[in-house]
């Protein structure tokens, strides 16, 4: 017999959720007794998830009313989804246009606790393609869309992202010595794209180029992919020109001054 999937449900997480469910714009201050009537839960179950979710910025509580409201953590984990939604949103069009003129296959990419995570695709028409996964987690090292962000993060950043991660070969060229890494990651950055060619997938090419907004921050890459049989000296040159377009312009979108970006 199959579970159902309320049968992986883990118990505490799914109150702390109702709880935090709980709030609205017009209560947006609940107490414990007020939760406990709410959710048929007994009041030292509701105070227990509280002080967790206190702990963790989740939730506020009001010294004066001993009640709770929402904490500041959900402001910032909400700001990351519109960012990623609003990202999504102004790139969307301009990849569809940037896939037309390639044929080949066009993903947008953010960064995510150390990794780059694909969001938005668009495949290339042609039988042999790459195949793009998105929402899931691959390295900064190696690949152009990775490359592309991690190049444009602050030095310290990239330093603490080489120090957690393992440069383990993924591919025949992925660069796995620390201090040439950071060699190629200053020549992206001066060039303004990466390139990649078989650094994670064999017979696979791509190029890629950051998106940046008004602080002058990456929070975002570009990119163009495809089997590395199509990507001829010729091509390459016209899909670094129509990338840089590509994300200047959705840069621009986000306030970075369109007559300064040094690509």
């Amino acid at each position: 017999m199959s579970k159902k999937r309320s049968d992986y449900y883990i118990q505490s997480i799914k109150r702390a959720v109702q709880i935090l469910n709980s709030f609205t714009l017009k209560e947006d201050e609940l107490g414990v007794t007020e939760l406990s009537e709410r959710l048929n839960l007994h009041k030292s179950t509701i105070h227990r998830v509280l002080v967790t979710l206190e702990d963790e910025s989740l939730v506020i509580k009001n010294q004066i009313t001993q009640k709770y409201r929402l904490g500041i953590k959900l402001f910032e984990l909400g700001h990351i989804v519109q960012d990623q939604m609003e990202i999504r949103a102004y790139a969307l069009p301009i990849m569809k246009e940037l896939a037309q003129k390639t044929e080949e296959s066009i993903d947008l990419n953010i960064l995510s606790d150390g990794k780059r995570v694909s969001i938005e695709k668009i495949e290339s028409p042609h039988d042999v393609r790459r195949i793009i996964q998105l929402g899931k987690s691959l390295p900064l090292y190696c690949g152009g869309s990775g490359k592309a962000l991690l190049a444009f993060l602050p030095d310290e950043e990239i330093d603490k992202v080489l120090h957690k991660e393992e440069l383990i070969p993924l591919g025949p060229n992925t660069i796995t010595n620390p201090v040439q890494l950071k060699e190629h990651l200053k020549e992206i950055r001066r060039k303004g794209y990466a390139t990649s060619f078989e650094e994670r997938i064999l017979g696979s090419a791509s190029i890629a180029a950051p998106i940046l907004n008004y602080r002058g921050e990456v929070i975002a890459s570009l990119s163009i992919s495809g089997p590395i049989t199509r990507f001829s000296k010729q091509k390459i040159s016209k899909f670094v020109s129509l990338l840089k377009e590509a994300v200047s312009e959705i840069s621009t979108s986000f306030g970075y001054p369109k007559t300064i970006i040094k690509f």
